[in-house]
């Protein structure tokens, strides 16, 4: 019997987790940047790199790594350093041969609790298309920016997306996606929407960069000045 709500999170973090493994990732890219990310969510693989490309540093971390797919294709320069961040070794595994010639250091951590590791700041953070599969209501699991934002240097930036349930227009491709995800326990974000995720970065960050695309939250902030 589950007793606390930390321990249901746990529940849904290994449920969400299970469905990150060597099957599901050799067809993730195509399925997501694809179909998915255009079609039901609204967001095109260009808007994506885009947001990349006006946010990425030379110092940079990415949390949720996925395959690697934006990483591979985002404007780093040869003597980058890179950080990988991820609850799933099979994540970290399939992303670090795209990048391997950046030597990237990586973390296998639940962005949920305060990062355990002693890492030196970065310039930069991405969290693409993971917010939207952490358990919790949008307070909850927003929590998870506040802990990377430890992470970074003066005058860095966070930056990502992530998926809305509430509050935005689902067209016909996205209604059965999002159910089938939630359903599943890939998603956790019957709650979450749009004036949630932007008052609580208003509330922690100076926000750069907050717009809703489709169904997708894309923004950018830093840490505010004491």
């Amino acid at each position: 019997m589950i007793s606390s709500d930390s321990e249901l999170t746990h529940v849904k973090i290994v449920r969400s987790q299970q469905y990150f493994n060597k099957l599901s990732l050799f067809f993730y890219d195509a399925l997501l940047y694809g179909v998915i990310s255009k079609y039901a969510w609204g967001c095109s693989i260009a808007r994506l790199d885009a947001h990349y490309r006006k946010h990425i540093s030379a110092n940079h971390l990415e949390v949720g790594v996925g395959t690697g797919f934006l990483l591979k294709r985002a404007p780093l320069v040869p003597t980058a350093r890179l950080a990988l961040m991820d609850l799933s070794a099979e994540c970290l595994a399939k992303t670090l041969p795209k990048v391997a010639r950046y030597r990237p250091e990586t973390y296998v951590q639940n962005i949920l609790e305060p990062v355990k590791h002693a890492v030196a700041p970065f310039d930069s953070i991405s969290i693409n298309y993971v917010l939207h599969c952490v358990p919790g209501s949008l307070d909850q699991k927003s929590i998870a920016l506040t802990h990377l934002a430890a992470l970074l240097a003066p005058g860095g930036r966070l930056f990502g997306t992530t998926v809305l349930s509430e509050g935005v227009r689902k067209n016909l491709l996205a209604r059965p996606f999002m159910w089938l995800m939630n359903a599943l326990g890939v998603f956790n974000n019957q709650r979450d929407n749009a004036r949630a995720l932007e008052d609580y970065l208003r509330a922690h960050f100076k926000v750069v960069e907050f717009s809703v695309e489709g169904v997708t939250a894309i923004f950018a902030v830093e840490t505010k000045s004491t």
